[in-house]
């Protein structure tokens, strides 16, 4: 396991309650290599009297919960489960983080349950994984946007496509986007994202994990006559950038 450990809580209800945590085990990070793939996580409590249940719940990058939503933590003296010493008051666990899950941050809830029936959110964490993988940054493959728009009265709807590469997988891709030089030479610099969710009505988008990005864009009468470039990028969750490929659009 890579990273310290260390003791750490971060309560997030502020109302009393009748139980808190004293400290979770809050690694930082960990890498996934040939001999070790599990982590450890664990919470101590103030009081153990009347707990019916503990558990985890470890959330993806993309926001999936890895535990179905609950891995129950014990403090019962077995090594199965991670617990040194029976009746500590240390709930824990044992959970392998796989060499194809992604890299990024991952979040750890810790939840507990009385016998009333009363459930807690006591503490929540954050780790950054590497699955140990060579990460190589993504390629674009291809841009398709109109190469001519003629503007006339009423608004015109176009899409802008980034057909995107990445050997660690499409889900790697942590985000595509565009900047824009107007034809004048100025840019706002800001970054206009696409996606690749499957949201046609919103986006512009086809199929959803196919690795062509898509963004629906609006240009009207009010917009600068002339050539304007759209810079694309993509940027991969261990945070490289592909190359930037250029698209050059004449606005009449």
């Amino acid at each position: 396991m890579y990273g310290c450990a260390k003791d750490s809580n971060t309560p997030l209800d502020t109302k009393p309650i009748l139980y808190q945590a004293a400290s979770v085990a809050a690694f930082s990070s960990f890498t996934h290599t040939l001999t070790d793939s599990v982590i450890h996580p664990y919470i101590e409590l103030t009081s153990a009297a009347g707990i019916k249940h503990v558990w985890i719940d470890i959330i993806s990058p993309e926001g999936n919960s890895l535990t179905g939503n609950a891995l129950s933590l014990y403090d019962n003296g077995e090594a199965a489960s991670g617990d040194a010493l029976k009746g500590d008051k240390i709930y824990s666990n044992l959970f392998i983080m796989k060499k194809d899950f992604l890299n990024g941050f991952y979040t750890i809830n810790y939840f507990i349950e009385n016998t009333g029936s009363e459930i807690k959110r006591l503490a929540v964490q954050s780790f950054l994984f590497d699955n140990g993988k060579t990460n190589v940054a993504p390629i674009i493959l291809s841009v398709s946007a109109p190469d001519t728009i003629t503007v006339v009265s009423a608004p015109l709807a176009f899409i802008v496509t980034a057909t995107v590469s990445d050997s660690n997988g499409i889900k790697d891709v942590n985000e595509v986007y565009f900047t824009t030089i107007r034809p004048d030479q100025t840019s706002s610099g800001a970054k206009t994202s696409l996606y690749d969710d499957g949201n046609y009505t919103d986006h512009g988008d086809a199929i959803a994990g196919d690795g062509v990005f898509s963004r629906a864009l609006q240009i009207d009468s009010t917009n600068q006559k002339g050539t304007y470039r759209f810079d694309f990028t993509a940027r991969d969750r261990g945070g490289l950038v592909s190359p930037t490929v250029n698209k050059y659009i004449v606005v009449k």
